[in-house]
């Protein structure tokens, strides 16, 4: 499940992508920047359970 901190980042990172490319990133492009944000992403303890 994405965070809320976590979908805002996305969405900057994809605004980010259109204004420097000029295109929308690919879905694989996406995951694998949700997946380096959520290596060190730490989760409180209300999300263990």
């Amino acid at each position: 499940m994405l965070t809320t901190k976590i979908t805002f980042v996305l969405a900057d990172c994809i605004r980010d992508w259109r204004k420097c490319r000029d295109k929308n990133p690919f879905i694989d492009e996406c995951v694998k920047f949700v997946q380096w944000k959520l290596y060190d992403y730490k989760l409180s303890d209300s999300n263990k359970k």
